[in-house]
């Protein structure tokens, strides 16, 4: 596949990292049915939206780094499957994903990293962004990663604060942690702070010299997998994210604002907010009875259930389990949502 984008001198490559369990979205989301691959109507499944957004950068590559388990839901024409021998959070999945690059492609190319579970409609804009990010990150031999404007004081995403100009982007001045309310307002009252996408370009080479200054069994264990097949070590890894034991610790990393609508799914809010919705405000999935419902997220797969006279509220029934809650307050199902499948594994 060559490459046809606008940066002639930057070859990219993309990475879709497809893990987690998705307690957040259950009983639709579950460990046999991940948040990426449930099918959700018009809009079909995350999953393939980010595969879309993958080769609209006129890739050298793309692959997809998951579990055994998860690959048979990975495959795609164009897709390479590499598989993650066990989950250990997204540092080691992108050392995977950077010495397959490496072997593949070289190390001057650039590791475009994809989360499969991010909602993001307008594919031109996303485009255009990355190709920036991409050419930041190649001519500055540092990292790359997008931003998003905040549009309230989240308290559940990661934020960066922003430095001096860089370009088309700024260079990134720190990294915040997950902030209480109080603190995430501040933040955004300042107007320099951004919340971090998890979406990352990293040129192959600088990548490999931080990783061996930061993290380097991380490296090491997935040259091993890739080159040699050898997979014992990788188990030994301590569990990071890529945030953690690198970004953070970076010489030269980077930010492009996005101008895209973006959302990473992580409740059903977000859910409902991307969804279609009738001439009521409510988004129905499956093949539930609707009377007399406003601005509801209704999601089962019998035609026997019925839902009438309500307002605001999700309610999912599957054979996985069901819920009912408000709209607003769907966030805070995790504790109980992780106490059911504990027993489930007994």
């Amino acid at each position: 596949m060559k490459n046809q984008n606008n940066v002639k001198s930057v070859k990219i490559a993309v990475a879709i990292l497809a893990g987690g369990s998705g307690t957040r979205l259950w009983p639709l989301s579950n460990p046999n049915m991940p948040k990426p691959f449930i099918p959700l109507g018009e809009i079909g499944t995350l999953y393939d939206e980010a595969v879309k957004r993958a080769f609209s950068l006129s890739p050298e590559a793309v692959m997809t780094v998951a579990s055994e388990k998860l690959l048979p839901f990975c495959k795609r024409d164009g897709v390479a499957l590499l598989k993650e021998p066990c989950a250990k959070n997204t540092a080691p999945a992108v050392a995977l994903a950077a010495q397959y690059v490496k072997k593949k492609i070289g190390k001057d190319a650039v590791l475009v990293v994809l989360p499969a579970d991010h909602s993001i409609p307008d594919i031109e804009k996303f485009r255009e962004r990355f190709l920036l990010l991409a050419e930041i990150a190649r001519k500055n031999d540092g990292f790359g990663l997008i931003g998003i404007k905040p549009t309230y004081p989240a308290t559940g995403y990661g934020y960066i604060e922003v430095g001096e100009k860089e370009g088309s982007g700024f260079k990134v001045k720190s990294f915040r942690e997950k902030p209480d309310f109080t603190t995430a307002e501040r933040m955004i009252k300042s107007g320099n702070f951004l919340w971090n996408s998890g979406m990352f370009a990293f040129p192959v080479d600088v990548l490999e010299n931080q990783m061996s200054k930061h993290c380097p069994d991380y490296l090491k264990k997935a040259e091993k997998c890739i080159e040699k097949g050898d997979e014992k070590g990788f188990f030994e890894l301590k569990p990071d994210s890529i945030d953690y034991a690198l970004m953070e610790k970076a010489e030269r990393v980077y930010v492009v604002e996005s101008d895209f609508r973006w959302s990473d799914v992580g409740n059903f809010k977000s859910l409902y907010e991307i969804l279609p919705k009738d001439k009521d405000g409510n988004a129905v999935i499956g093949k539930p009875k609707i009377e007399n419902c406003r601005n509801c997220l209704i999601i089962s797969d019998r035609e026997e259930t019925i839902a009438r006279e309500l307002d605001s509220v999700v309610f999912v029934e599957l054979k996985e389990g069901t819920l009912c809650t408000t709209i607003e307050n769907s966030e805070g199902i995790k504790k109980l949502v992780e106490e059911i499948l504990k027993k489930e594994k007994k």
